[in-house]
């Protein structure tokens, strides 16, 4: 071989060995920040391998001269540095202080995003501080930086061990978490809408009268005109006034008096007085006869009340008597009559039969 030969192989080989090293480290005036870069772990690595990167910042404390020194962390998050191809994962902080001097290694966690096989460069980048007078508002003091150095990584393989690997693309697909949102509110909202109109028609096809046929919907028509031909029963105030209506027209006719005007009176006062003793007595039912509703007065308790209801309907007996008979009872004195039906309505006044309860209480 040639000596020409040699030194040129020479040359090409420091030349390799060169190029692969980091390039040193720029000098100038030295802050109060100083950022040392240790060596980085693993320098060969495949996709998906951690790399850790260790530096370590150094700094004075200044209180005793009047100062403070601050470094922003929040600027040197993992996620916000600019070291294409490589992203940061993670950081942690150690913190020391040996006498007046700290210490803070700073250890980040990148990983490879480029799958060339190939020699890397991990870029430096700028650790930011402030450095402030004592009583200095942070806003009015100047930003600092001071730039760490860089690491070689050789990446040899794109085989990973992890079954899945989370990586940052280069190609930012930008974020869509309002779309999304959206899209989920909307689907929540149009979800409940085909059980709603399903409810809806359930709720129509209930309340959708029933088709009946011709006869039963006349037979139901029939039914209900004769319902609403049957009288009302009155109340036993109205029962009571027209009982007092017809004793008025009872007491008008003369003594002894007989004939078609006896017999009207006497048919009114059988209405007037069935309708009072149903009203007086619930448990009566509308097809009872003047013998049922006496029977029924007879085995009332003992009392001003069922004397009083017993002479009604005695009397109802016996004009009910007279007119199945046709022949109207005779009244011989029906001022008499009169005085005696008005007495008995008058023990049955809720006031006297108040009064009547008391009494008894008192005399037991």
């Amino acid at each position: 071989m040639t000596r020409t030969m040699f030194v040129g192989i020479s040359a090409l080989l420091v030349a390799t060995v060169g190029s692969a090293q980091p390039p040193d480290p720029p000098t100038g005036p030295v802050g109060p920040v100083r950022v040392e870069t240790l060596e980085l772990e693993p320098t060969v690595v495949k996709t998906g391998d951690l790399i850790t990167q260790r530096y370590r910042v150094t700094f004075r404390d200044l209180i005793s001269e009047g100062q403070e020194i601050i470094i922003l962390e929040d600027r040197m998050a993992p996620e916000t540095l600019p070291v294409h191809p490589f992203e940061g994962v993670s950081l942690r902080v150690d913190k020391t202080q040996v006498g007046d001097e700290y210490i803070w290694d700073f250890v980040y966690g990148f990983r490879l995003v480029d799958p060339n096989k190939m020699t890397y460069l991990l870029p430096n980048f700028s650790f930011y501080y402030l450095v402030r007078d004592l009583g200095e508002d942070l806003e009015d003091a100047e930003v600092q930086q001071v730039d760490g150095g860089q690491g070689l990584v050789r990446y040899v393989s794109s085989i990973t061990d992890e079954p899945v690997l989370d990586i940052r693309d280069t190609i930012e697909l930008g974020t869509f978490g309002g779309r999304a949102t959206f899209f989920q509110t909307l689907a929540w909202t149009v979800a409940p809408l085909p059980l709603l109109v399903w409810f809806v028609m359930l709720v129509r096809h209930a309340r959708r009268p029933k088709a009946v046929s011709l006869e039963k919907q006349q037979e139901e028509d029939e039914l209900a005109r004769l319902e609403a031909q049957i009288p009302v029963a009155p109340s036993i105030w109205e029962a009571r006034r027209h009982v007092s209506k017809e004793l008025r027209a009872l007491e008008d006719l003369p003594a002894g008096v007989g004939g078609d005007r006896l017999a009207a009176v006497e048919r009114n006062m059988v209405l007037v007085l069935r309708d009072y003793l149903q009203a007086d007595l619930p448990d009566l039912v509308p097809g009872d006869t003047a013998l049922d509703m006496q029977r029924h007065v007879a085995g009332l308790d003992d009392g001003p009340r069922k004397e009083a209801l017993g002479v009604l309907a005695g009397k109802l007996v016996s004009y009910q008597h007279g007119l199945e008979q046709s022949e109207p009872a005779p009244l011989d004195d029906p001022r008499q009559e009169v005085e005696d039906l008005s007495a008995a309505l008058a023990q049955l006044r809720p006031h006297v039969r108040l009064l009547n309860n008391l009494k008894g209480l008192v005399g037991r």
